[in-house]
């Protein structure tokens, strides 16, 4: 299968708009397209910082047609250091002799430009909880101890690493913050829904999927979309994401790699 190289604006037209290269993706990107799909690689985070691509092709492409595309967006870009690349879940992908792989993981890439939810919902006062913003810079001790305390280790929310835009709290009469999330800022400038956690002894009360109503409101207001990027098998967290207006594009199958001669 061959492959050429292609700007943003033919990518758009190759790939049908499709949302990943539309909101995900900016002008910076490396980009192929070729007879069965489409592949490319940009920085996921604003300031060229933090490289990942995919590869989408058809159900009657070769089998090695993501391993040829990956090998030429490397030929493209031989200094890029890709720190991820997607396929679509169940396809085969070798990596090119620069790259080694350390990890993978199965994601959906979501998307959601219309909303009829509330920047400030009324089901959070009903619980008696008040929605606030925090700093990015100002409080990131205090989201990162939430994050940590009541969600993963490491927390994924990155408070004061400069990627969030937005950070809005759920906060009890008493001041006590019961929930966390955050809107960081792609590459592209679109929002990405991250880093919402709700305090283990209050979740099934429907705050997570208030606060990300509220979260998503906005950047719907904002930007005109919201994206988000959820596990694959976290088929609770898609059904709410559903009933907030996102849809799927891709569910991905993600490589983490490094360059070889580097430590991951």
């Amino acid at each position: 299968m061959t492959w050429s190289q292609v700007d943003r604006d033919e990518l758009l037209i190759r790939s049908g708009k499709d949302p990943f290269v539309r909101f995900a993706t900016s002008h910076e990107l490396v980009a192929v397209a070729g007879p069965h799909g489409w592949a490319c690689a940009s920085p996921w985070r604003p300031g060229s910082c933090h490289w990942g691509g995919a590869a989408v092709v058809g159900p009657d492409a070769p089998a090695d047609a993501e391993t040829a595309a990956l090998r030429a967006i490397a030929l493209a870009a031989p200094d890029l250091a890709l720190e991820w690349f997607s396929t679509e879940d169940g396809r085969e992908l070798a990596l090119p002799p620069a790259y080694l792989g350390t990890g993978s993981g199965r994601w959906s890439f979501m998307w959601c430009e219309r909303t009829a939810a509330a920047v400030d919902p009324a089901g959070l006062s009903a619980q008696g909880l008040e929605l606030v913003e925090l700093a990015d810079d100002a409080d990131a001790d205090l989201l990162d101890a939430f994050g940590r305390t009541h969600g993963e280790d490491p927390y994924m929310g990155f408070p004061g690493h400069g990627f969030a835009s937005l950070w809005l709290a759920a906060r009890d009469e008493v001041g006590q913050i019961v929930a966390v999330g955050a809107l960081h800022e792609l590459g592209s400038g679109m929002p990405h829904l991250a880093g919402l956690v709700v305090r283990p002894e209050l979740r099934g009360q429907g705050i997570g999927a208030l606060l990300t109503e509220a979260l998503t409101a906005r950047a719907v207001q904002e930007a005109g979309v919201s994206t988000l990027s959820v596990f694959s098998s976290n088929a609770g967290a898609i059904r709410l994401y559903e009933r907030l207006g996102y849809a799927t594009a891709h569910r991905f199958l993600t490589r983490e790699l490094s360059r070889a001669g580097h430590p991951a």
